[in-house]
This record gives structure tokens, C-alpha cells and sequence, in this order.
């Protein structure tokens, strides 16, 4: 694959913030750029999920496991379904350590955005928090 030059490039950034029981707060962030490639019949995320602020907290937090998901809007408003693009870590690991993530995939010729959010994950149960979601249009 080549990368396109008739689309730039575009960035996002999502911010978000857990609270714990106790007062503690964990700041989130999620941030990167996506392009569209090989004439626009392939998009890329390349971003990176880490801990702005707040790092103290996680087991506050209850330690969540978050990984990044992805979904797609057509031209009609149709949406492609929620995936996961980025490997699971944990809140105590993304304080060492950023979450950095690459994603290509199939961009069809009705599609017009990408919807970028985080989910975190609590406990056994896998009960699921999610972000609000950040969505980055590439083509009018």
C-alpha cells in the first residue's frame, strides 16, 4: 500500500477522566492521527491511549484493563459496529508505559468517518465503561 496524498491526514485527541469512590480521579488520553491510503481504499489509526494525569489513583479506579475501539459512519448514516483496534492493558500498566496502536483497514467508497472511543474493563465480570467518542470525518 502506498498512502494517498488526495486526503491529508488528520489528528484526534479524546480526553477522559474515571473518578473512584474516594475522590480519586485517573485522566486518560487518546490521541493520533488517521489517514486514508491507496487511493481511499484503505484508512490507518495510528495513536497511542496513556494516563495525562491522576496515575496515583488506579486501584482507586479499581485498576480497569482499557483498550481502544473503532467504528465507521457511511455516507447514509449507517455505522459499521464497534471494534476492538488496540491490545487490552491495564490502568497500573499505562502508568509505566503508553498504549501506542496501529489499525488498517477496508475503507469503502460510501464511508465518510471514523468513531474513535475507550473502553475500560472492571473486575471479573468485565463490566464496561466507555468514553465518549471522537469522530474524525475524511471525506465531505
Amino acid at each position: 500500500m502506498t498512502q494517498s496524498l488526495e486526503v491529508p491526514t488528520k489528528e484526534f485527541c479524546l480526553d477522559w477522566t474515571m473518578d473512584g469512590a474516594n475522590g480519586g480521579r485517573v485522566h486518560f488520553t487518546l490521541s493520533g492521527q488517521v489517514s486514508l491510503l491507496d487511493g481511499k481504499r484503505f484508512y490507518k489509526v495510528d495513536g497511542v491511549l496513556y494516563i495525562a494525569d491522576g496515575s496515583a489513583y488506579c486501584r482507586e479506579i479499581g485498576n480497569p484493563r482499557l483498550h481502544v475501539r473503532r467504528n465507521g459512519v457511511e455516507e447514509t448514516g449507517r455505522q459499521w459496529g464497534w471494534e476492538t483496534i488496540s491490545s487490552r492493558k491495564s490502568a497500573n500498566r499505562l502508568c509505566t508505559m503508553d498504549g501506542y496502536f496501529v489499525r488498517t483497514g477496508y475503507w469503502a467508497p460510501a464511508d465518510r468517518s471514523i468513531q474513535l472511543g475507550i473502553v475500560a474493563e472492571h473486575g471479573i465480570t468485565r463490566r464496561r465503561s466507555h468514553s465518549p467518542t471522537a469522530t474524525i470525518r475524511l471525506v465531505d
